[in-house]
């Protein structure tokens, strides 16, 4: 019995729980940014609000022949950007139990996860309040540890 404790504690820590970790967060920002805008969307908008929609609904653009106005192309690519960002992170949670190799050997899987994280991060620092940058941290530092803790 002594023999195999130190083998048990030299056994290298598996890389699918921090992996599982970032992906979550992921989903979590994404169902968060989606969950605020709809609630932004339902309450009274402040004075300031007010004018600055009516503001962006006067002005539009014309977008390969189509006129949308400035409020609807905001709304609608921050609506789709979360939904992209949900099903990417829904999609590597998929692609890691069906293919555990992806995330327990060092691979580009991994790799872009990471760096698409690290430039979230990058962007909320200088562009977004608090909790997207904590969100973003805790993926980051899950991608790194994954990728730390997977096989080269």
């Amino acid at each position: 019995m002594s023999a195999t404790a130190p083998s048990a504690l030299r056994r290298k820590p598996e890389p699918l729980g921090p992996f599982q970790v970032g992906a979550s967060g992921f989903v979590l920002l994404g169902t968060g940014h989606l969950a605020l805008a709809a609630a932004a969307a339902w309450g009274d908008p402040t004075p300031q609000q007010e004018a600055s929609s009516a503001a962006m609904r006067a002005t539009s653009m014309t977008l390969l022949g189509l006129e949308r106005s400035t409020l609807d192309v905001f709304h609608g690519m921050s609506s789709v950007m979360a939904l992209f960002v949900i099903s990417c992170a829904v999609l590597a949670l998929f692609a890691a139990r069906h293919s555990p190799a992806l995330v327990e050997r060092r691979t580009a899987f991994g790799w872009t996860l990471l760096a698409v994280s690290l430039g979230g991060l990058a962007m909320s620092a200088l562009l977004l309040p608090p909790p997207p940058i904590v969100v973003l941290t805790v993926t980051s530092c899950a991608f790194a540890l994954s990728l730390r803790r997977a096989k080269p």
